[in-house]
């Protein structure tokens, strides 16, 4: 059965911040994001242009981590705003879920709501997101990361909920993004639509959305890494992110994300590159049994090859040991149990990259 339940309404096309003002709606807004949109002058933009946002949180750092998120709710007080504006990438926008869950009166440990999700009687403030990279495919989702850098583990807050109620997609925005990020969140598209095919939840309609993006992926990246102001490619890239977005809010990620959590959390591998320097061993771990492996595969190391980008695990300080313990962790990880990848076969592979190393 083919199932699809995205809720987030679409603004897209060079200039569509200036929409910003009709979904706000004569609301009060907290405006969440971080402090290179500050720097740019973009936040006071939005100041002079929107008069409803009230207050701005601009401390956001990649990887949100629980004690960052937990210092922000005691900040807020929930009663002075109707909704939030998230103006970011996919951290800013992660935040902005943690942090719309109201805390009657701080009563609502966040830890807890980590361990347990969101309570049914749960107020959740609206999100409006403004997604400056193109990759994470937050805006469309249910789902926020946050990570617990103490007790190295990441977790994810899900609930429908969550969805933001709209997201702008403007790729004069992403003009400025320098191109390790462009690469990073690039890649991590790439490996959302990977994932969603590779994937026990895939359906048909998934399955046309992640194949748009990985065609447009393939394709467009490594041509804007040389021409990073190119808006036309901006705009392609950006759409390929949404289109993976809404590909992986069906299926939710699986293998890749999955052994991507240990590099970031171990290693601190960024996470787009974490969660696709598998991609093009976990093609082959299908053999020639499928229309979506061997075929894929000179596409994969291409695409690699053409962003300058080593595929050695040794590169990035991974061994053996630690392919061990995060085939290990997978025994246990939700994601993992998403993928239709037959893990001993890849666990070969990822074994005979080694060996081939050392001889």
């Amino acid at each position: 059965m083919n199932r699809v339940n995205n809720p987030v309404q679409i603004e897209f096309g060079r200039g569509a911040i200036k929409f910003l003002p009709r979904f706000i709606n004569g609301r009060k807004a907290l405006l969440i994001t971080s402090q290179g949109f500050v720097k740019r002058g973009i936040v006071s933009e939005l100041l002079s242009d929107n008069s409803e946002i009230i207050r701005v949180i601009d401390e956001v750092q990649s990887n949100p981590t629980i004690t960052q998120i937990i210092k922000m709710r005691s900040s807020i007080k929930y009663d002075e705003f109707d909704v939030i504006v998230a103006l970011g990438g996919g951290s800013v926008i992660d935040v902005a879920k943690a942090i719309a869950p109201t805390n009657f009166g701080n009563k609502l440990d966040f830890k807890t709501l980590l361990q347990t999700g969101l309570p049914k009687n749960v107020d959740v403030k609206p999100i409006i997101a403004i997604p400056t990279t193109a990759g994470t495919g937050s805006e469309v989702t249910m789902w926020g990361t946050v990570w617990d850098d103490v007790n190295k583990k990441k977790y994810s807050i899900s609930d429908e909920k969550l969805y933001c109620e709209a997201a702008i997609l403007d790729p004069l925005l992403h003009l400025t993004l320098p191109k390790d990020i462009t690469l990073q969140t690039g890649l991590d598209a790439l490996s959302h639509s990977l994932e969603t095919i590779w994937n026990r939840n895939s359906n048909e309609i998934s399955s046309i959305y992640a194949d748009n993006a990985i065609r447009t992926i393939l394709e467009v990246l490594p041509m804007l890494l040389e021409d990073l102001s190119n808006i036309e490619l901006r705009e392609r890239m950006l759409l390929a992110s949404y289109h993976a977005g809404v590909a992986f809010s069906i299926t939710q990620t699986s293998i890749a994300h999955a052994m991507s959590y240990y590099m970031t959390l171990e290693k601190n591998i960024p996470h787009g590159i974490a969660a696709s320097i598998t991609l093009p061993y976990i093609a082959e771990a299908f053999g020639e049994n499928t229309s979506f492996s061997m075929d894929l595969i000179p596409n994969l190391y291409d695409l690699f090859e053409k962003c300058n980008l080593s595929l050695s695990f040794e590169v990035y300080g991974l061994t053996m040991n630690d392919f061990d313990e995060i085939f290990k962790q997978l025994e246990s990880n939700v994601r993992a149990k998403n993928s239709i990848v037959d893990l001993e076969i890849l666990y070969k592979i990822i074994e005979s990259h080694f060996r081939k190393k050392l001889n």
